[in-house]
C-alpha cells in the first residue's frame, strides 16, 4: 500500500513538472508576441495611408497568432488564467480593428502581467525540483 501512494505522488510530481515546462515554455512564447505587438502598434500609430492599412494587417495577423498561442497554452497547462490572457489579447484586436493601435498597450500590458506571473510560477516549480 505504501508502494502505490509513492507510484502517486512520483505522479504528481512528475505532471506538476511536465505542466511547468509547458507553461514556463508556453510563457516566453506569449510575452515575445506581446511586446512585437506593443513595439508595431506603436509604429502604426505613427504611419499614414496604405503604410498604415498594412501596418494594421500585420498587427491582426500577430495578435491572433499570439492568442492562439495563449489558447494552446490554457489546453495544454489546464490553466484558466490563459483564458483570461486571451480575453487581453481580444481587446487589443478590438482596438487594433477599430483604428486605434495606440490603444492596445493598456490591454497588453495587463495580458504582458499575467504571463510574467505564469511564467514566474512555473519556473520556481522547475527550480523547486533542480530543473531550472
Amino acid at each position: 500500500m505504501k508502494d502505490n501512494r509513492a507510484r502517486e505522488r512520483q505522479g504528481d510530481r512528475t505532471g506538476d513538472i511536465k505542466r511547468a515546462v509547458s507553461a514556463y515554455a508556453q510563457s516566453e512564447k506569449v510575452k515575445s508576441g506581446l511586446i512585437w505587438i506593443c513595439q508595431i502598434a506603436d509604429q502604426v500609430a505613427a504611419m499614414e495611408g496604405p503604410g498604415r492599412q498594412q501596418g494594421v494587417l500585420l498587427l491582426q495577423t500577430l495578435a491572433h497568432m499570439v492568442a492562439d498561442e495563449s489558447d494552446l497554452a490554457g489546453s495544454v497547462t489546464n490553466d484558466r488564467r490563459w483564458h483570461e490572457i486571451g480575453q487581453k489579447i481580444n481587446m487589443a484586436l478590438v482596438m487594433i480593428n477599430s483604428g486605434v493601435p495606440q490603444e492596445t498597450t493598456f490591454h497588453l500590458t495587463q495580458a504582458l502581467t499575467r504571463v510574467t506571473r505564469i511564467g514566474g510560477q512555473a519556473a520556481a516549480v522547475l527550480k523547486e525540483n533542480n530543473l531550472f
